[in-house]
């Protein structure tokens, strides 16, 4: 079968996972397939519409070994029509658990038949002390190879259905996630009320009239309105807490684990 174009949607915090979005499209590109990357991680964000000849990419980070739950909203707005998927997930130096089988349930139940998976290690957005430097020329290298033998694996196969993975890495139930104790906040002295963070969070917690204040329930702790904000106003909860934490999982993940495939 051939792909005319594939159109990959990615769910970011950090940007990350956009890097390494972005560096697949590019590879798949250089593989003769035309290809673009749509960011859908704020809330209400438009989702592309998906051709009978486009492979889609889906790809998020982990989030506790799974699919940060905005992401699995938006993913639920895309319509395939037996049309090959790639499943990308980053994560911060530990593992993915079952973050591809719960993607991979998510897509199928909307048309998309799984074909790829790569996991490449990306620099903790929480943990920052972990995996600094990553995706590093390794990964990168191991995102291109990937996307040439994802063409590859495409171009000899007749239909979607005979690319499709027979297993996919995981457990059912999924592992029991309830996010961090941390939340971003602002303060308030310095937020400009600009409202950048309340346009850029996935998870609504951060209202357009009030950006200086953040719904704790509401928040996954993404990072996203921490990079965004142009007043570097906002940060984490957790203060001593927070270090020692940051501290404890450094020296934990410190031995490195490399990014991986299947095919």
């Amino acid at each position: 079968m051939t792909s005319a174009t594939c159109t990959a949607v990615y769910f970011t915090g950090a940007g990350t996972t956009r890097t390494i979005t972005e560096r697949f499209t590019a590879a798949i590109e250089a593989a003769g397939i035309t290809a673009r990357a749509v960011d859908i991680t704020p809330a209400g964000s438009d989702v592309p519409a998906f051709g009978p000849d486009d492979l889609a990419v889906f790809a998020v980070s982990s989030y506790g070994g799974r699919v940060p739950a905005p992401a699995l909203a938006q993913f639920a707005h895309c319509e395939g029509h037996d049309t090959p998927a790639v499943l990308i997930v980053s994560f911060g130096n530990r593992a993915v658990d079952d973050t591809f089988l719960e993607l991979a349930d998510t897509v199928r139940a909307h048309g998309f038949i799984p074909v790829a998976l790569g996991a490449f290690v990306a620099h903790h957005s929480l943990m920052i002390d972990v995996a600094q430097g990553r995706p590093d020329e390794d990964d990168l290298a191991a995102i291109d190879t990937f996307a040439r033998a994802t063409a590859d694996k495409l171009a000899t196969a007749a239909t979607a259905r005979d690319a499709e993975l027979a297993d996919i890495p995981g457990n059912r139930p999924y592992r029991d996630f309830h996010g961090v104790p941390f939340r971003a906040q602002a303060d308030a002295d310095l937020c400009t009320g600009c409202g950048t963070c309340a346009r850029q969070c996935p998870a609504g917690a951060i209202a357009p009239e009030n950006p200086a204040a953040t719904d704790a329930d509401a928040c996954i702790t993404c990072m996203r309105c921490i990079i965004a904000c142009p007043a570097g106003a906002r940060s984490l909860t957790g203060g001593d807490a927070l270090v020692a934490q940051r501290a404890a999982f450094a020296e934990r993940l410190a031995p490195r684990v490399e990014s991986y495939t299947v095919l």
